[in-house]
């Protein structure tokens, strides 16, 4: 429970981020909603955590991947959290699916790849979680690792506004609309 409050919490806090106060300005350049930098959950007990998540929990293998990302009472090993958050996501557990595509969206133990980090907020929006949704969202307004599309990032920010983001209602909206005279012309010069 706890950790639907936190992720409801960032996702109401983070909303507004990426968002200029006028129109014709672009965007800035934070991606995500949801950030890596919460710890919600983390294993009080790794070794059986490690058992649970080997036996298929995905909760704990998320919750070990936590442990690992954040250092609490392990020593911090973010690629071996990517790995557990990707095991946690197969196991169809969709806020690790966000939390996998934000370590390869920030190369947190990983390289940079925003085109794996799309497929993890795909995978999250599949399993109709609305921060996966927005994420995704985000990327296909921006072209970042899948192609710039104004209609499909309007459908998945409709998503995330069906399940109750009202930021993301304004920007189902915004991708209605024609694009601003700055992106319609090529972008800044």
């Amino acid at each position: 429970m706890r950790l639907m409050v936190a992720v409801a919490c960032a996702l109401c806090a983070a909303c507004n981020r990426g968002h200029s106060a006028e129109k014709d300005q672009p965007p800035s350049p934070s991606a995500s909603v949801i950030t890596i930098g919460v710890a919600p959950g983390a294993c009080p007990d790794v070794p059986a955590c490690e058992r649970e998540c080997d036996a298929g929990s995905s909760d704990r293998c998320r919750r070990l991947a936590l442990t690992y990302a954040f250092g609490q009472g392990v020593e911090k090993d973010e690629a071996r959290a990517t790995a557990l958050y990707e095991h946690a996501c197969e196991l169809k557990d969709p806020s690790a699916c966000v939390f996998a595509g934000q370590m390869y969206e920030y190369a947190h133990g990983v390289e940079k790849d925003d085109a794996k980090a799309a497929r993890f907020y795909e995978k999250s929006c599949d399993l109709q979680w609305a921060p996966g949704c927005y994420n995704l969202a985000i990327m296909y307004e921006r072209g970042t690792g899948v192609p710039h599309d104004r209609a499909k990032a309007g459908d998945l920010y409709q998503i995330a506004c069906t399940a109750g983001a009202k930021t993301s209602c304004d920007k189902a909206q915004e991708m209605r609309e024609p694009p601003p005279v700055w992106l319609r012309d090529g972008g800044l010069r």
